[in-house]
Order: C-alpha cells, then structure tokens, then sequence
C-alpha cells in the first residue's frame, strides 16, 4: 500500500499568526479612539477655561443661549417691504449677540424646504412667524411643529391676522392663546385719529414681574394696534397677557354688532381681551402670540411721536429671545448656624443656614449679574415633608448670595429643602436637596426638663405622702 502523506504543520501557525495580528490591529484601533475622545475632551475642557474662567458657570453668550439662530418666515415678499423695520431690529439683535438669522417667503413653497432639526439636533433656536395663512412648517402640520419646538425648550413669536388659518389658530391654542373667531378688536373711545380700524391700547402688563418684560419707554405711550383679539384663561398659570384691551374694547360681530354669545362676552370684551399674550412654560421656553400684523409694520413703527410700537416689539421680541429676565441658580448649601459644618444628618431643632447664589444675565455687559428680587418678588425656600413644614423668605448678602436661616421643625424624618421660585417674565427656578432629620438620642435629652416639672412633683409628693403616714401609723395610739 503507498505510504501515508506528511502533515505539514505549517498552516496552523500562520492561521494562528493572522489571529494574532487581527488582534493586535483590534487592540490598536481601541486604543486609538480612547486618545482621540481624551483629546476631544480635553479641548473642550479648555476652551471653556478659557471663554468663562469656570467649567460649571460658563459665563460665555453662546453657553447660555444668546447666539441664537433665528428663522424668520414671512407670508410673502410684500412683508420684507412692509415689515422691514421689526426685521431689521430682529437682525440688529443677532447681530449684537451673536446668532444667524433666516428669512423664509411661505408662499413660494419655502415653509416646506425648511429643516427644523437635522440628526436629533435643531437647526434654529427661535422662531418668528409672520405668516398668519401658512398650514406647514418643516414637514409637518404648523401647530405640531410650533408645539415639538417649545417642548423641546426653544421659543416663538407667533404673529396672527383677520385671514389667519386654522393652524395658525390651533398653534396659538395650544400655548395656551384662544383667538376670537370674529373680526377685528374695536374700541370706540380709543381709535387713532388718522385710522378708525386702528386702536391705542395702554393697558399694559402690571405688578410683580413687569419690569422684567416691559421698560418704562415701551410704555410711555400706547400702542397702535390693529388686528384679531384673543383670550387667556386666568386659571392658567404659564401664560398672561402683555397688553391687554380697554373696558370699552369688544370683538364685534360681522355686523358691527356685540356677539350675544355669553362665551364670547366673558372672554372676548374688556380688559379679558387680549391683545399681546406670552407664555413662559414649565422648561423656560417662552412664546408671544399676537394678532395684530399691523402693530410691527413700517407704518405703526414710524409714528413714535405718538406711540411706543418700536419699543414694546423690541421688549417683547427681547424678552422672548432671551436676551433679557434670564435667570440661573447654583450652590444650592445648608449647614450648621453655629459650627458652619454641612451635615448628612441633621437633628431636631438645629439651626440651620441655607444658601444659594441666583444671578441674572446682562446682554449689554454679557456676563452674570446678581440678581435682584425686589423686582421679581421674594424668593422663598421651604422644608418639605410631603406638606411645607416650614417657609421663609431669603435675604441677600454682601456679596449677591442668597442666605435663610431656619430652625429644624420637632419632627423627625426624611426633609428637602425645595427652591421653587415662579415669577412673572423671569425664568423658572426649582431646586431640590434631601436632607434628613432624626430625633434627640438618649443622651442627648436634658437632665431635667421644665415640661416635667409637673410630674417631678407629684412622685416627690407621693414619697413625702408615704413617709408622713408611715410615720403617722408607726407612732402614734
């Protein structure tokens, strides 16, 4: 029989050198990507060194927001004309603190072509919409793109009109804003005297907070004002209106008429009617919903000897943009008021000191201001346990920090110190720190404490009772 052929172990090694270099070339790869990351990270770590001097409180523009790209879509190229004024401050802005802005025509198609997000990231930070008829926005319906805009903490100007679309309507909706579904605002004791469509409306936004979206030259004279009135619930905690109608204001029906629906009496004339309406929701982001196209036109700018329309768009376009009334909070710290000493636990009836810092930003300096509540009202913190078992008022220090001090409520168990701060056209503030509370230990309980003096008595009284009549049954017949 022939003989058997040789094994040649020479395909085994290389199989298990290929393997080898595979992976080695695997390991390199990794090891790669780690120092590509660790570069990456380290840049950024000093690029924001270097643009704030604090990698926490970056007190850049662009960190906190205020180089903002804004869209900007018109109804149509008669706009750019008409509205070339309002246009030019929004760009003026941008241009002042950073950011790109885009200006869209609706009617060519361009509502359609525009990317509000591209890879999970969106393109613009801001929206302004004055195109009152457009029904699509970036590929979808209008109000479901308007509404995924402020969910996702970015802001809007929505700009109505009498020939309005229902999405426009149904936008406004839901922030919040209901529009009349009549004609213009009318207001017999305050038209303009050179148009008798157009109304001087001076009611303006009051009380806590005011300052925050109007100066005092937005309101100096009135505002000329044209267009469809709307309505905010005044259960609604998020939105309320910057200027508002006059008692004699009314929306009148087709005929001229007051409508003799009780819906429409209720919210549609007097001061419920709205005018100019703003929403800051619960993450920040803020809206401004009017129905008036007329009150940003060249033509209602120009006439500055008898109204203030250039600088309440400025405020309000300001304030929704975020260039103004912008609030941040850090350092949220509670410690001991004797020893200064920040505990895990603390025990009933400690004195304890809690503070933060809350600072302002300042576009015309760009940097972090300290905050002052006197405008925006008190800032309280509370020590909760399900229900507030106690509320004071922070007071500011020397130095801009917020400090409270606080005695630890008689009950023991599991605390926060909650920071829940919501004032009117300033930013929402809510902070949250645990902190437990246990009870006195056995040894740490008075010797003698004055509650018990009652009960201190009566065992001494029993002792001398006792020995008195023992004595008494002892010795005497």
């Amino acid at each position: 029989p022939p003989a058997p052929l040789p094994s040649f172990p020479l395909f085994p090694l290389i199989k298990r050198r290929r393997q080898r270099q595979a992976s080695m070339a695997r390991e390199r790869r990794r090891l790669l990507a780690l120092l590509a990351v660790a570069v990456v990270a380290a840049a950024a770590l000093c690029g924001s060194v270097v643009a704030g001097g604090d990698v926490v409180g970056d007190l850049s523009a662009i960190s906190v927001g205020q180089a903002r790209n804004t869209l900007v879509l018109v109804e149509s190229e008669g706009v750019l004309e008409s509205h070339s004024k309002f246009l030019e401050m929004v760009r003026g802005n941008a241009a002042k603190y950073g950011g790109e802005v885009d200006v869209r025509v609706a009617w060519d198609g361009g509502a359609k072509e525009i990317v509000l997000s591209k890879w999970g990231r969106w393109v613009y930070d801001s929206l302004v919409l004055l195109a009152p008829e457009a029904e699509r926005l970036g590929g979808q319906s209008l109000s479901a793109a308007v509404a995924d805009f402020v969910e996702a903490g970015h802001s809007a100007v929505l700009v109505g009109s009498e020939s309005m679309s229902d999405e426009t309507r149904k936008a406004a909706a839901n922030c919040g804003v209901q529009f009349s579904d009549a004609s213009r605002v009318a207001d017999p004791f305050h038209t303009a005297a050179f148009d008798s469509e157009v109304i001087e409306a001076s009611n303006f936004l009051s009380g806590a907070g005011a300052k925050g979206v109007l100066s005092a030259r937005a309101t100096a004279r009135p505002v000329l004002w044209r267009g469809v009135g709307a309505h905010v619930a005044p259960s609604n905690p998020l939105a309320f209106s910057a200027l508002r109608g006059s008692a004699t204001a009314f929306c009148p029906t087709a005929k001229g008429a007051l409508s003799k629906k009780k819906s429409n009496l209720v919210k549609f004339t007097g001061t419920d009617l709205s005018l100019v309406s703003l929403v800051q929701a619960r993450n920040n982001a803020r809206v401004a919903v009017t129905g008036s196209m007329a009150m940003l036109s060249d033509e209602l700018f120009a006439k500055e000897d008898i109204s203030s329309n250039k600088f309440f768009a400025e405020d309000v376009t300001s304030w929704v943009l975020g260039y103004k009334s912008l609030l941040r909070s850090h350092g949220l710290a509670h410690r001991l008021t004797e020893s200064g000493e920040t505990q895990d636990v603390y025990r009933i009836k400690d004195g304890l000191s809690v503070s933060m810092r809350v600072e302002e930003w300042s576009a015309a300096q760009q940097r972090w201001l300290p905050h002052k509540p006197a405008a925006s009202g008190p800032i309280q913190v509370e020590l909760t346990m399900l229900d507030p078992h106690l509320r004071t008022n922070f007071k500011t220090d020397k130095e801009g920090t917020f400090v409270a001090d606080v005695t630890a409520p008689d009950v023991y168990g599991v605390f926060k110190f909650v920071v829940d701060y919501k004032s009117r056209g300033y930013s929402f503030i809510h902070l949250e720190e645990q902190v437990p509370i246990r009870p006195f230990r056995h040894d740490e309980y008075e010797r003698f404490i004055t509650a018990a003096y009652p009960y201190y008595a009566s065992i001494l009284s029993t002792m001398a009772a006792f020995f008195i009549f023992g004595f008494a049954i002892l010795y005497t017949k």
